[in-house]
């Protein structure tokens, strides 16, 4: 069978036999022979040192019996999936460079960076370097009376240290490859765990947004079930008050119906907080995957200020792939900018206003 004819199921199977140091071969469309070291044949409930035919169409069975059907739910493809996600926890890649020679470089950085009156832009020291960022993704976990999950995914870039937002699309446009195409210098970068504890904070913000969201479906729940249980309750204490005032028209003690209300109030408490307990919220994150990746770009060296003055050295990124200049941290507050002005100080708009 042609590659391109392969659903994504099989092509993740035989990729990951290779990977593990197996091999394969096919007997037919969407059946397979493959042999994997013995260790991890073991640990997939698969014939050690021995060929193991896997089929991916249920009809197959009809005439392979023996074979081991990869459809979800399988033990063996649910251990394929844990052992794949091992291996891949952490990886690195490279993009392309793209124009790394720009045509008159400082004429398009002064179009990409607006100066306020009165400044002026000179272009350094230009140098290519490869340029670091992390794409983390984490997965968190939604546990209340249903256990729910979902996967976030979170940019770093490492040279200036702050999240970056298209990380992922830039992977999917540039494509990646395994080496660097040349041996550039790698440019001054963030520690991995201090842009760890970035896409954690990221991530922590957006599901802080999901969790509200959760919550509040959680309390609606919760007064409705609520609602439902004091509704019984005041029925039945409704009822034990026409038997207890029944019980005292023919003269009977009605200590007993208290004792019941009492049973009943207990009762009724225990219901609700169990049910508080059951509609609670609780939400684990852990990180599943890393990917490093290094692009090469210009990093340029500029100069910026007001005539008869010493002008300020900043430090910035030409993106060679998206030929523009990505945005600078304000000299006075830090925050990514690309407009520039003089008031008392260097800065951007929101420092100047």
């Amino acid at each position: 069978m042609a590659e391109a004819e392969r659903t994504p199921l099989e092509g993740f199977v035989l990729e990951y036999v290779e990977a593990a140091g197996g091999v394969w071969d096919e007997a037919e469309p969407q059946v397979y022979d493959v042999m994997l070291p013995g260790e991890l044949a073991r640990q997939l409930e698969l014939p050690p040192g021995e060929v193991a035919r896997l089929a991916f169409d249920p009809e197959a069975l009809a005439e392979h019996p023996l074979a081991h059907l990869m459809m979800f739910g399988n033990p063996s493809l649910e251990r394929i999936f844990e052992e794949a996600q091992e291996r891949g926890r952490v990886a690195r890649v490279y993009l392309p460079g793209g124009n790394l020679a720009p045509h008159d470089l400082r004429v398009q950085v002064a179009r990409g960076l607006k100066l306020g009156p009165g400044l002026g832009l000179s272009l350094g020291e230009v140098r290519v370097c490869h340029i670091h960022a992390c794409l983390f993704w984490f997965e968190a976990t939604f546990i209340s009376d249903e256990r729910e999950q979902a996967i976030l995914e979170v940019g770093v870039e490492r040279f200036y240290g702050r999240p970056l937002r298209h990380l992922q699309a830039t992977l999917r446009q540039a494509g990646v490859a395994a080496a660097p195409a040349l041996p550039y210098p790698d440019a001054p970068s963030l520690p991995l765990a201090q842009a760890y504890v970035l896409a954690r904070e990221e991530a922590l913000r957006s599901l802080q947004v999901a969790a509200h969201a959760r919550l509040a479906e959680l309390e609606g729940s919760y007064r409705r079930q609520a609602g439902r249980i004091s509704s019984y309750f005041a029925d039945l204490r409704a009822e034990l008050a026409q038997r207890a005032e029944r019980a005292a028209n023919r003269g009977e003690d009605r200590a007993r119906f208290e004792e019941q209300g009492r049973a009943l109030a207990l009762e009724e408490q225990a219901r609700l907080s169990e049910l508080r307990q059951k509609l609670a919220l609780r939400v684990q994150v852990r990180l599943l995957n890393l990917l490093q990746v290094a692009q090469p770009k210009l990093l340029l060296r500029l100069w910026v200020g007001r005539p008869k003055q010493s002008p300020l050295q900043l430090q910035a990124v030409w993106d060679s792939l998206a030929q523009a200049l990505e945005a600078l941290p304000c000299p006075s507050c830090g925050r990514p900018t690309l407009e520039l002005g003089w008031r008392r100080s260097l800065g951007c708009p929101g420092c100047q206003a």
